[in-house]
């Protein structure tokens, strides 16, 4: 058996989200298919994170093992031949050593992207962000600075999260203007169900002058009813995963943010 790491990117609009399920368009069921089509055996993936439906990425990895024998170029070109547009295998790297896309990474990153200036009658937009009215990105930004360390995040998780401790690490979470759009920028250990969501829907109240509190006491509060409304999926985009242990092509931002010249990478230190 070989083993075999993939860098993948996709639109989420017209997916339920990466895990395989019955009787509708996910990514993972559209890639295994084309894998086993190309091993000529079945094929299972195991992924870094498991997205929900409508949201994107642009970095995202999955890993597996099969007994055929082909190349890089043979997976990547044949991957990308037999999978819908709005999904990209932009790297694969044959493994020397044991792998396990979601256990061996030791952070994750997720841009979450606000329009704040849309063009009235701008509906393509919607597709790619959370279209919304002007925020103070300051206000925002420093807000965000409350995150940072280990917290329980009871407050921003999900009822139907299955995760068995709340708490997670934040290194690091930045606001910043970028073109266009408002761009929160987060990387942590790992993130329970739909944390990244429900902090952006946070931010939001923030940024609109309209806090249901501070973070640190949403934070204290370990309540989710105390939070308003999660952010709508089409703003999310996993944007990096990373893993010390293995040389893997560096993640990138969203494509509709490289072309913009006002790109900050992603080593933008937090002041």
């Amino acid at each position: 058996m070989s083993g075999w790491a993939l860098g993948i990117a996709y639109n989420g609009k017209t997916f339920h989200g990466w895990q395989r399920q019955p009787s509708v368009p996910t990514v993972q069921s559209m890639l295994e298919l084309a894998a086993s089509k190309i091993a000529d055996e079945p094929i299972t993936l195991t992924v870094a994170g498991r997205t929900d439906k409508g949201v994107h990425a642009s970095a995202q990895v999955a890993s597996f093992k099969t007994q055929a024998i082909r190349t890089e170029y043979d997976w990547l070109r044949g991957l990308n031949g037999l999978t819908n547009p709005a999904v990209q295998v932009v790297w694969v790297r044959a493994l020397e050593t044991p792998f396990h896309a979601r256990y061996d990474a030791v952070s994750r990153t997720y841009n979450y992207l606000f329009m704040d200036n849309a063009p009235r009658g701008d509906v393509f937009s919607h597709d790619l962000a959370w279209c919304c009215e002007p925020l103070n990105v300051d206000a925002m930004h420093n807000e965000a600075r409350s995150l940072l360390g280990e917290h329980d995040f009871s407050s921003f998780r999900a009822a139907g999260c299955q995760s068995v401790s709340p708490m997670r690490r934040i290194n690091r979470c930045v606001v910043r203007r970028q073109g266009p759009y408002v761009v929160m920028e987060i990387e942590a250990n790992a993130f329970v169900l739909h944390m990244v969501r429900n902090i952006a829907s946070a931010l939001y109240d923030v940024g609109v002058g309209q806090p249901r509190g501070t973070i640190t006491e949403l934070l204290d509060l370990k309540d989710r009813d105390k939070l308003g409304l999660t952010a709508p999926a089409q703003g999310l985009y996993l944007t990096g995963v990373s893993y010390p242990q293995h040389n893997f092509p560096d993640s990138e931002p969203p494509r509709h943010l490289i072309g913009n010249s006002t790109f900050i990478p992603a080593s933008l230190p937090l002041d």
